[in-house]
């Protein structure tokens, strides 16, 4: 009996290992709710990045905003299969809810980068969720409450 407790011990670690290096990172939809005076009252432009290479993930955790937006298409070019990533224009005052399509694989990280005119990182990694709202603000972008 106590052989077979070690086996079936074993054997749920083993699956447990196998299950915690999968992608798992999903999202379904995106709500934007945009501060009237967001970005000095100008159009801020919003990438929600889905990464499917593990590797990835640190480079891109390294980028501020800017650096994302200036680098964006190389990288588009370079990890075709490995990137989705899905853009918006977004207008002080706005407020939306994106559906993001359906046939995407699962990620290893969700990033968000926000293209402000101020300096700073304007990044954000994306909790564990299947529906995510932003608060796009005056300088930054953040997770709504």
């Amino acid at each position: 009996m106590p052989l077979r407790r070690s086996y079936a011990a074993l054997a749920l670690a083993l699956l447990l290992g196998a299950c915690a290096d999968k992608p798992a990172a999903w999202l379904n939809t995106v709500s934007f709710d945009v501060a009237l005076a967001a970005n000095d009252s100008t159009p801020v432009a919003i990438d929600v990045v889905s990464i499917r290479d593990k590797a990835l993930v640190g480079q891109l955790l390294t980028l501020s905003a800017a650096d994302w937006f200036a680098k964006r298409e190389q990288y588009r070019r370079d990890h075709p299969s490995t990137l989705d990533i899905a853009s918006w224009e977004l207008v002080p005052g706005q407020k939306l809810k994106a559906q993001l399509p359906s046939d995407r694989e699962a990620a290893w990280a969700i990033l968000v980068y926000a293209n402000y005119a101020a300096s700073g990182p304007h990044r954000l990694r994306v909790p564990d969720t299947r529906t995510l709202s932003l608060t796009v603000g005056d300088k930054d972008v953040e997770l709504a409450p």
